[in-house]
């Protein structure tokens, strides 16, 4: 499946709905954030992931967008804004252009450095007496001091609340996406059902969820396979260590689908459960389903929090404790709301939410439910769709 073909136009959706519905207070939105500027330009770039400290940014309109790259990413943003001169480019890379490719180097030069790029694309998009709104909680941010020098005339203002606030409600384009990712994961899990032996590694395990992802087009987000006492890891990578029979198997993954992330989770046993494993684990979805039974618009993700933990601790583990029971998913693998004790944020229909409930003993082991779900008006849409059981192999 070849999302990439309609990026363009699901950008172009988003950024219709966010000047239009969203309390922007801007005419002109410039994004520095990864996150925010691939949500505006739908353009992910590889350069942001692999060199630290790389500078880029989208400004864009309700009807117009440009991007401010280094002169190495000019060349695959290329496919997201359709002709050269939707690119500010800073520094030095050279692209040769066959014939009838669009050539970079025969219109605007490169600028010498982001600030340059920057202020020209600026001033490029805007108007006079245009309101710039900037992806930064405060002004003070030195992203912000190329543009209030030399910009004076314009207004400037943070959106930064405006567009996470934007980002919680997902479009049909981008559930499908999550949908996508999440199969992939999905798909996995079930081969590691079918396959899991004695003497397997945690590597090997890897290999196999990484394998699914990348033949479905996708990204690898996340990996974290441990076992035995390291699955009381939590986020840990996995290493050659080889399952044993009645250990644990902890799979927590997520791959990325044209910017859009899955994360969920499952756990495995290689024989038949002891009786600690299978009370430890019937609490922790008995939580879940308790979680999933109150999820829907309207409900406080504190209440939701407090419900789930307490149901955990009643059919099976009393000290049950987490920091949270789930998250926001979408172009960031944590996004608004945090399902958390004190957060009085109440879910929206259209939410992606990844909601877990895990438990990890230090030098006993740990074991995972994390499903990803759609709010509803009344409840909601289910994105992961395996069983939640625990899987004897």
């Amino acid at each position: 499946m070849n999302f990439t073909q309609d990026g363009l136009a699901l950008a172009a959706e988003r950024r219709t709905r966010f000047f239009r519905q969203t309390a922007v207070g801007a005419d002109v939105v410039v994004v520095f954030q990864p996150a925010n500027r691939g949500y505006l330009s739908g353009y992910f770039s590889m350069a942001q992931d692999i060199v630290p400290g790389y500078r880029s940014a989208a400004v864009a309109t309700a009807s117009k967008m440009v991007l401010v790259t280094g002169a190495a990413d000019a060349g695959p943003a290329l496919e997201w804004v359709g002709g050269p001169d939707a690119i500010f480019r800073y520094g030095t890379f050279y692209f040769e252009a066959a014939a009838g490719q669009p050539d970079l180097h025969a219109g605007r030069p490169p600028y010498p450095d982001f600030d340059a790029a920057l202020v020209a694309a600026v001033d490029a998009v805007s108007r006079p007496g245009d309101t710039i709104g900037l992806d930064l909680a405060s002004m003070n941010d030195p992203m912000a001091a190329p543009l209030l020098e030399q910009l004076q005339p314009l207004q400037m203002v943070s959106v930064f609340a405006a567009l996470a606030e934007a980002r919680c409600i997902k479009l049909p384009g981008e559930v499908e996406r999550i949908r996508h990712a999440t199969k992939l994961v999905e798909l996995g899990l079930e081969t590691v059902r079918t396959t899991l032996r004695p003497g397997m590694t945690e590597a090997e395990i890897a290999a196999i969820m990484t394998s699914e992802m990348a033949a479905g087009s996708a990204r690898p987000y996340f990996v974290s396979v441990t076992s035995g006492p390291r699955s009381a890891l939590a986020d840990a990578y996995p290493t050659g260590r080889e399952i044993g029979r009645g250990e644990l198997l902890r799979i927590d993954a997520g791959c990325v689908v044209d910017g859009f992330c899955s994360d969920m989770a499952r756990t495995f046993v290689i024989g038949e459960p002891d009786a600690l494993i299978a009370r430890r684990h019937d609490a922790i979805v008995q939580g879940l389903h308790r979680e999933l039974q109150m999820v829907r618009a309207g409900v406080c993700a504190d209440r939701l929090f407090r419900e789930t933990t307490e149901t955990v601790r009643r059919h099976g583990i009393p000290d049950y404790r987490r920091h949270h029971c789930g998250h926001g998913l979408g172009i960031g693998g944590y996004e608004t709301p945090i399902i958390a004790a004190g957060v009085e944020t109440r879910l929206q229909a259209g939410m992606c939410l990844s909601v877990e409930t895990p438990f990890y003993e230090l030098g006993w082991g740990g074991m995972m439910i994390e499903d990803t779900i759609m709010v509803t008006e009344n409840g909601y849409e289910p994105i992961t769709t395996i069983s939640r059981e625990l899987f004897v192999c």
